[in-house]
């Protein structure tokens, strides 16, 4: 057993290691590799990883820490300064896409469950792609990257009352005390964030003592982070966002720039995982035999999406350059969909193929963000570039 994980590890990281350094020549994102090196070694291809539900479990402390790090980013004053206009271009995104996802599905004679939640779906954006994509630019503070990382914030949340609606339609009620505990733990949370904007809640203490102790720190850091994740997933709520709540108050201490330093490893690690995890889910003779569908649906959600967040921007009083933009960072649909066409899946909503579809779009979307995003850039430099007079 233990030369076997030993093989897989050695495998896991050679075939991940090229895949990078191919990737890195060719400037494009790192998740691209662990979601081929899913494909490549899971049991489509070469069978060294079997099922893909531990893996995934893992990869969900990815996305945990990743949202603990961009908490400890985000400016929060400046996001709490115009916090209305995230939580309106959110709401308003998500009922344009569900109404747009109405019209066409009462076209295509679909059932009202999959209008709604394939509606869900692509209203919910990638939190793991965009927030590193504006970190790596040094946009996260910016006006479009905070409304953007507000707008991607509502959207983690609204996955729970996502998540109760197709509980519901699946069983035909929701529980009472979960309705009434999944409200209690989002009043908290507010009221906690709030306090936090006040004044600092918590201080580190022997801070000093602390700068050379890579072990305390390291564990001072998922004690915080995986703490507020725990309260949070207790409540009912997404644990990403306890997480993300813990960033924001220790961000509000500029002293504690070493916890970044000491979690950034685990952080690549696990997330690692959680693309990966998509990758042990893709059934190839599935994607070869539906290939056309899969890019005609992909590239209809990139632009779909793009438009919808582009108006939802504009009305919301950004310039159109910035909207367009905005609208090419939110385009693509994001991690937590995956756990919304789980559920579904499990709670007999959809089948097999719809999954599968499902999935491979996702997947898609994701991996053409930064062509879609760099197309788009490059399509608003030509409209802004000076005309030269003629002689």
């Amino acid at each position: 057993m233990t030369s076997r994980i030993f093989i897989g590890i050695v495998v896991l990281s050679f075939v991940i290691l090229l895949l990078i350094l191919l990737l890195r020549r060719l400037k494009q994102p790192y998740f691209i590799a662990y979601m081929l090196a899913g494909v490549l070694l899971g049991p489509e291809v070469l069978g060294i990883i079997g099922k893909g539900e531990s893996i995934g479990q893992l990869g969900e402390l990815g996305i945990i820490l990743l949202m603990f790090f961009i908490g400890a980013e985000i400016n929060l004053p400046n996001l709490a300064k115009n916090f209305q206009k995230p939580v309106l271009a959110a709401l308003v995104q998500v009922l344009l896409s569900v109404g747009l996802m109405w019209g066409i599905g009462y076209y295509l004679v679909w059932s009202p469950t999959t209008i709604l939640l394939t509606g869900f779906i692509i209203s919910l954006s990638s939190s793991a792609i965009i927030f590193q994509y504006l970190s790596r630019n040094g946009e996260i503070n910016s006006p479009v990257g905070l409304i953007t990382s507000g707008v991607l914030l509502i959207q983690d949340i609204l996955i729970v009352p996502m998540m109760l609606t197709l509980n519901f339609l699946a069983r035909g009620a929701v529980e009472p005390a979960e309705l009434v505990k999944v409200t209690i733990g989002a009043v908290l949370i507010v009221a906690f964030l709030r306090t936090a904007f006040m004044k600092k809640l918590f201080k580190i203490p022997f801070k000093k003592d602390l700068l050379d102790d890579h072990d305390l720190q390291l564990f001072i850091g998922f004690s915080l982070c995986f703490g507020m994740a725990w309260v949070t997933h207790w409540f009912g709520l997404s644990a990403a966002l306890g997480a993300f709540a813990a960033g924001i108050v220790i961000g509000l201490d500029k002293s504690t720039r070493w916890l970044g330093r000491s979690l950034e490893p685990f952080r690549v690690f696990f997330l690692a995982f959680f693309f990966m995890s998509i990758g042990l889910q893709m059934h190839l003779d599935f994607i070869r035999e539906n290939s056309g569908t899969i890019l005609f649906v992909a590239l209809s959600v990139l632009v779909i999406n793009s438009l919808v967040n582009a108006v939802v921007f504009r009305a919301m009083g950004q310039s159109w350059r910035d909207s367009v933009y905005a609208g090419a960072l939110l385009s693509q649909i994001g991690e937590f969909s995956f756990v919304l066409m789980t559920l579904a899946l499990d709670l007999g909503l959809v089948g097999s193929y719809t999954h599968q579809i499902t999935l491979a779009v996702i997947a898609l979307t994701m991996v053409m963000t930064n062509i879609w995003i760099a197309a788009i850039q490059n399509f608003i430099y030509k409209l802004r570039k000076p005309k030269l007079n003629s002689s």
